[in-house]
This record gives structure tokens, sequence and C-alpha cells, in this order.
């Protein structure tokens, strides 16, 4: 293991700086927040769909689901619509915000090429659990009609990358990746008596 090429004085800073705040929330999650949820979701997706995942598999998935918007400590959360239509203008890695967030933080983008290039079955992992927690935020913290839109949105692109997963990857058993979805959508949360 080597030390991070990301400038690691900015890494308190990551509970501090918000995503969403171009969306009308009640809470605005932490970067710190968002990262942390992606890689547990991405454990339990990972364990359901994939429960022989290899060790180097692991800390790749884990890596990657802690890494994956380390560059927004330092530019902030752009808003992923213009990340998806400039992602349409541009080669995969050749957009601008792909490019600026590759120089923050090169770690990422080491870690996510080698996921989509070498290992797809962790980059599918990290990436629904990084749509399930923007679809958990919308449910739990959205305002008003954009919240329902988004939630929609979201969905329908968990859909398509699940889809798109089985196509690829099809040793996963990818329709278990719901499981994890029904359960932390529901936004019922186990009271101690429970236990």
């Amino acid at each position: 293991m080597k030390p991070l090429s990301f400038d690691i004085r900015n890494l308190p800073f990551a509970g501090t700086v918000t995503r969403w705040h171009s969306v009308n929330c009640h809470r605005y999650p932490s970067v710190a927040e968002h990262s942390c949820l992606v890689a547990l979701y991405a454990r339990e997706i990972a364990s359901r769909v994939l429960p022989d995942m290899s060790a180097e598999d692991q800390v790749l998935l884990y890596e990657l689901a802690l890494m994956h918007d380390l560059s927004e400590v330092v530019t902030g959360d752009m808003p992923s619509p213009i990340k998806r239509e400039l992602k349409k203008v541009f080669p995969p890695g050749e957009s601008p915000i792909d490019k600026l967030e590759a120089s923050i933080c090169p770690d990422a983008a080491e870690r996510e090429h080698q996921a989509t290039q070498h290992r797809p079955h962790v980059y599918y992992c990290v990436k629904l659990s990084d749509i399930l927690d923007a679809m958990v935020v919308i449910k739990q913290e959205g305002k008003g009609p954009v919240a329902e839109v988004i939630e929609k949105e979201r969905t329908a692109a968990f859909e398509a990358l699940l889809m798109k997963a089985q196509a690829e990857y099809p040793d996963g058993n990818w329709s278990r990746a719901h499981e994890v979805r029904e359960a932390v959508m529901s936004l019922t949360h186990v009271q101690i008596d429970e236990i």
C-alpha cells in the first residue's frame, strides 16, 4: 500500500463539504458521509451479488467507494446532470470535469480505471451504491416536486445499470441488488427494543 497522491491536508474537510447544494433539501450530507455510505452499500450489494468476491476485489471496492468523490472536497459537488451531459459529448475520461477530478484525486481515477477496465463487477457494485445513496438522500431529505423527479430518474438509472451489469458480468446474481435497495429505501429505523 502506498500513500495517497490526493493532498491529504484536504481530508478533514470531507466532513464539512456538502453535496446536493443545487437541490432543495432539508439537510445536506457531506462528502465523507456519502463516501462512507457508498462503501457500506457496495459491501452489502457485493455480498449478495458476488458472495465469493476475492480479497483483492474487496479492497478495490472499498477504496473506490471511499475515494470516488474525494475531488469534491476541493471543487464542491458538481451537479450530476452536468457531468452526464459532458460525458455524452466527450470520450470516456476526456470531459473537462473528468480531467479536473483526475488531476485533484488521481487515486480515485486510477481505481476507477482499474475497475472499469479489469474488474467491471467491482465498478458496478460501487456505481449502483452511488446511485442508491442519491435515491436515499432525495427520498429522505429532498423537498418539493423536483425531489420526485430526481428519485424517478435515479431509480431508472439504477435499473439500467443493473441490466448492463447483468449483461456484462453474468456470473453475478445482480437481481439481489434489489434486496439492498428495497431495505434502505424503506427508511425504517430499527429501534433498540427490536434487537
